[in-house]
């Protein structure tokens, strides 16, 4: 095995050649994040414990995770938040993780649509959510309006926020809101920082 590194604008490239049967050449290409993951022997009890829960929960830690447990009270704060946004409350599910999927797209976040497709399809969406077309013209009026506020961090169509009025109490209105923030942010945190679906 053969291991090569470089440093391309701003990701870091670990490459493998692995050769098989003296023939077959295989490359395998892992893109790093900016700063170092932390591993779990090496983060503070903080972040252990929100390690532990992805354990339990998933059966691995999120690359996210590892980076953001440089502050492990923001990590955990903000896995709280999530918890309280994306699992609780009177909006569905599905058209949480729809607004999660369009905040995605928008900012081009390969490791957020990579997530926020897989749960979509746990909700019966297709396979590539991102063609899906099963929405109302209830949602698909919302998530203009996700879209347009993700864009440039302002709602410049007022009438899609008066639509929205019609269709969803003021408590909806803030859990929406919320929906769109929470994925700005962890969207933003991972362009910045180049992590990547794994």
């Amino acid at each position: 095995m053969f291991i090569f590194t470089s440093f391309n604008n701003s990701f870091c490239f670990f490459v493998f050649f692995s050769i098989i049967n003296n023939r077959e050449l295989i490359i395998r290409i892992k893109i790093m994040a900016l700063i170092s993951n932390l591993e779990k022997d090496e983060a503070s009890d903080i972040a252990k414990a929100v390690y532990e829960s992805f354990e339990e929960n998933s059966g691995s830690v999120p690359e996210w995770v590892k980076v953001m447990a440089h502050r492990p009270e923001i990590l955990k704060e903000f896995v709280e938040l999530f918890g309280v946004i994306m699992k609780q409350g009177e909006i569905e599910p599905a058209l949480k993780w729809k607004i999660a999927l369009v905040v995605s797209q928008t900012l081009k976040c390969r490791f957020c649509v990579d997530v926020t497709e897989k749960m979509l399809q746990k909700f019966g969406a297709s396979e590539e959510a991102s063609q899906d077309t099963k929405e109302t013209e209830e949602e698909k009026k919302i998530l203009d309006l996700v879209k347009d506020i993700t864009i440039d961090g302002h709602l410049d169509n007022i009438e899609l926020f008066k639509i929205m009025k019609a269709n969803f109490n003021e408590a909806q209105i803030v859990e929406i809101i919320s929906v769109i923030g929470l994925f700005n942010y962890i969207n933003r945190f991972n362009n910045t920082l180049a992590i990547l679906p794994e």
